[in-house]
């Protein structure tokens, strides 16, 4: 699926300077094409009514809306965030823009209760835990990761929004949601015209070209078509690591009538990257001694890559009948592939792992994985009363096929020794045979009802679903995982006077497992992990005013969970306790999202759960002058701090640290310039401590981006 002919990397750093020339140059003309550039120059300087708003100000300006108002996209979870008995997280466009966001884990950095990179800085897929958990990931209602390494990473530059549920969610979106999920939105089409190029360039080599055009075909607004890409080129804070990218996302809609909706959506990627995490170990990072550099790549350049593709196709419906009935029906089509071949350090017992001399032993790891998945839901919702009570019900049904294909060679401790303080590479060892494993083949049906009823200031929200899972080999019809349950939710909210609205819920989760060895060699048929969610909250918005307050206090139960020391040896219970907070406030020419969690994750000997922290704190304030000379002038500032993150037998920890992000920009009426720096002052820091090896996390990253609408 070569959309593009491969780059060398031998010609990356000449291709990268040929790049920069040609984004500023860009930059350069399409300030200079923009009709009102100069106005401000050409007028009188001392008249500031001669100031226009930028399209970007306008168009913020008419989508603005209640802070409390967060549109969900999912027909299963709601409309607004507000009328839902749980906590919800929905991180908009312009919040994505804002702080310079360059993928999904990023967007979620400022989410009361998220923990993005748990395991440092990562570049082949977004990694999260949420409530302590480690959630789905979902994009357009669909299942979009299964298994793992085997697929493209989301292009943000795609994406219109990003959203979180937090805790168990299978009546949802069926098993193994006991950490929530989170749920990107791809772009689609729009019947209003906009044309946008924007171009970037940033640290580590970077330059990206993107483009995405949406608008009617016809002048009845029948016939929408969006055309999204990227191309990009650069490197990342781990030497010899690539970040390249090409993808083109096209989509086009029907709509006959109001109500009635039909949407084609194509994603076609390619990736070329590595492997950032190098498994490095605390000597040298946590540990007292001579320090490794951040940039530290003890694989081999040439060899070592994580290049990625993905083709897929999706189908959207929608046909309201009448003032009651709304049905949906969609369906997607993703075919995946990765190559991925690595070194990391070998933890072969040896004691000191860095020797006298500051070599190492690597691991050697030459893995080909494929995924392909068909995927398809659909509603039929009903808005109806009885009386003085209002209805909105929703029947609905989810299936997946999904076939996933790991084969690999695994050389432990057999990849040679490198210097990792000064590595000198050449030194490749013999790479064996790649063993060709079954592909799993997995089938999963499930059926979900729920209700909402409202009566005068409550609404009780019901939810059940049924879920059956089967797992086998390809070849071998003896399934592994044979496993069904049922799982309801049950929430209650009451909106008071005065803007008080207080709610508790109850959710459940269900995940098979299939089977395991057992200490003595057995294969035993691991019982289904379970998981369940008390929770109670409270959402306050002072009336009239721009400022929401939310609260939650959460319980979490998992059931079930394998312990293993190398095998699974038994299946205990962990709990999860927490307090979340969020403040989202705008005044005047202001806008301030702060939080703080606490989560208490224990496993069931007592140990504080791997990669999460007791405390995070965040704060993030934006200053958009709406009137005066500043008026197209633009700043934000943000503050994150995550709590010290142990090593899962409390050992040894990993300390808090504390990051600065910031931006500055400025709107001319059709070219925005703008500059984000995430952190600011280049802390080095671990994200996270386990079984020996430490996980660094992101370096400063600076990017300056020029966007051009036409």
């Amino acid at each position: 699926m070569n959309m593009f002919p491969n780059t060398q990397r031998s010609t990356q750093t000449w291709i990268a300077r040929i790049n920069h020339t040609v984004c500023l140059a860009v930059v350069f003309g399409a300030f200079l094409t923009s009709p009102s550039a100069f106005a401000k120059t050409n007028a009188d300087s001392s008249d500031d009514d001669s100031i226009e708003l930028s399209v970007f100000r306008v168009e913020a300006d008419q989508l603005d809306k209640d802070v409390a108002d967060q549109l969900t996209t999912s027909r299963r979870l709601g409309d607004l965030t507000t009328t839902v008995a749980r906590s919800v997280a929905v991180v908009d466009r312009f919040r994505i823009e804002d702080r310079g966001a360059i993928n999904i884990q990023d967007t979620l950095n400022y989410t009361p209760g998220v923990t993005t990179g748990p395991y440092g800085f990562d570049s082949r897929l977004d990694a999260t835990r949420v409530r302590g958990i480690d959630p789905l990931k979902f994009q357009d209602g669909f299942q979009s990761l299964f298994g793992f390494y085997n697929n493209t990473r989301a292009d943000i530059y795609t994406l219109e929004q990003v959203e979180v549920v937090k805790g168990p969610a299978s009546v949802l979106y069926g098993r193994g949601a006991l950490g929530g999920i989170i749920n990107s939105v791809t772009k689609l089409p729009q019947a209003v015209t906009r044309n946008e190029i924007e171009v970037q360039v940033g640290s580590f080599d970077r330059a990206q070209f993107a483009a995405d055009f949406t608008g009617a075909l016809d002048a009845d607004g029948k016939f929408l078509y969006r055309l999204v890409g990227v191309y990009r080129e650069g490197g990342t804070q781990v030497d010899h690591v690539p970040d390249d990218a090409r993808v083109i996302s096209p989509s086009f809609t029907w709509a006959p009538r109001p109500g009635t909706r039909l949407t084609v959506l194509g994603n076609f990627q390619e990736n070329e990257g590595g492997q950032t995490l190098q498994f490095l170990p605390n000597e040298g990072t946590l540990l007292p001694g001579r320090r490794i550099p951040i940039d530290t790549f003890i694989g081999e350049p040439g060899w070592d890559r994580y290049d990625t593709e993905q083709q897929s196709y999706a189908l959207f419906f929608e046909h309201e009948f009448n003032d009651v009935f709304t049905v949906t029906a969609n369906t997607r089509y993703t075919d995946g592939e990765s190559d991925y071949k690595s070194h990391w350090v070998a933890y072969d017992g040896a004691d000191p792992i860095i020797a006298a001399d500051g070599t190492v032993n690597r691991t050697i790891y030459d893995s080909p994985r494929a995924s392909e998945a068909f995927t398809t839901y659909g509603t039929l919702a009903a808005r109806f009363d009885t009386g003085p009570v209002d209805h909105h019900l929703t029947i609905g049904f989810d299936a997946q096929d999904v076939t996933i294909d790991n084969d690999s060679f695994y050389g432990w401790a057999a990849g040679g020794r490198i210097n990792i303080y000064d590595p000198v590479y050449g030194n490749l060892a013999p790479v064996g045979d790649i063993v060709d494993y079954p592909a799993a083949i997995t089938n999963q049906f499930g059926i979900f009802a729920q209700e909402r009823m409202t009566f005068d200031h409550w609404t009780l929200a019901l939810g059940l679903r049924y879920d059956d899972v089967r797992t086998h080999s390809l070849g071998n019809s003896e399934p592994n995982i044979d496993d069904d349950a049922t799982t309801g939710d049950i929430g209650l909210i009451y909106q008071a006077p005065r803007g008080f609205t207080p709610y508790v819920s109850y959710a459940e989760s269900f995940e098979p497992l299939g089977t395991a060895v057992a200490f003595d060699g057995s294969t035993i048929q691991l019982d289904p992990k379970t998981g369940e969610q008390f929770e109670v909250g409270l959402r306050y918005q002072p009336p009239g005013t721009q400022t929401l307050f939310t609260f939650s206090a959460f319980d979490i139960t998992e059931k079930e969970r394998p312990l293993s020391n190398g095998i699974f040896v038994t299946q205990t219970n962990v709990e999860t306790r927490g307090v979340e907070f969020e403040v989202d406030s705008r005044w005047r020419d202001f806008r301030f999202q702060g939080g703080y969690s606490y989560v208490d994750a224990k496993d069931g000997n007592d140990n504080h759960l791997v990669t999460v922290p007791d405390h995070q704190a965040t704060g993030w304030v934006t200053y958009e002058p709406r009137a005066g000379a500043l008026q197209n002038f633009r700043t934000g500032i943000g503050v994150r701090y995550v709590g010290q993150r142990w090593d899962g037998t409390d050992t040894l920890s990993a300390p808090s640290y504390t990051l600065l992000d910031f931006m500055v920009g400025y709107d001319f009426e059709t070219v925005r310039l703008q500059l984000n720096v995430t952190n600011a002052t280049d802390e080095y820091y671990v994200g996270t401590t386990d079984g020996g090896r430490a996980f660094l996390g992101a370096a400063r990253n600076i990017i300056l981006s020029a966007k051009y609408r036409f």
